[in-house]
């Protein structure tokens, strides 16, 4: 994927050399908080994962154009039981509140139709989240139904929104 241009950010390929970036994150409690995989407490473990995204291509890095810097990840990934694709994201709390998830959300929006045919996403967050329903609605996902999903080992479980966005 080449990187995708919005207004103030890059999405872009991840490069081992986010790591330091991307450790601000994935280490945060707050952040984690409903996330599936727990907080990430080793820089070199993370780094090993970069790689793989960097082989699997499906998870991206947010990178501010003014700065440089690595401030979230957002993931598209098909899912064969949903039939389209699955959207995810993560910002570091920092950058929170200021549309940077929005318009990641959007980007990727745009540029799956144009560029890989895509018309169908689906994406879900924790109903505690409601910052995170808000950037979903904002860019035209609707509630399809309510559910649960859990850490992937099973510690905590969340009430869930799941949404659903057709695009022409």
């Amino acid at each position: 994927m080449p990187a995708i241009e919005t207004e103030r950010l890059l999405i872009r390929p991840f490069r081992l050399s986010d790591a330091e970036d991307a450790f601000e994150w994935r280490s945060d409690p707050e952040v984690n908080r409903f996330m599936p995989y727990p907080c990430d407490t080793d820089i070199a473990a993370l780094r090993q994962r970069i790689g793989e995204w960097i082989k699997e291509k499906d998870k991206f890095a947010l990178e501010l154009k003014e700065t440089g810097k690595v401030i979230g990840d957002i993931s598209l990934e098909w899912s064969e039981k949903d039939k389209a694709y699955e959207i995810g994201y993560n910002i570091n709390r920092r950058f929170w509140g200021r549309g940077y998830a929005t318009e990641a959300v959007s980007g990727l929006l745009d540029w799956a139709t144009v560029e890989i045919g895509a018309h169908d996403f689906t994406a879900f967050y924790a109903m505690e989240n409601g910052a995170s329903g808000r950037v979903l609605e904002k860019c035209g996902f609707r509630q399809e139904y309510t559910g649960r999903y859990s850490r992937n080992d099973g510690s905590e479980v969340f009430e869930a929104a799941f949404v659903r966005i057709h695009i022409e």
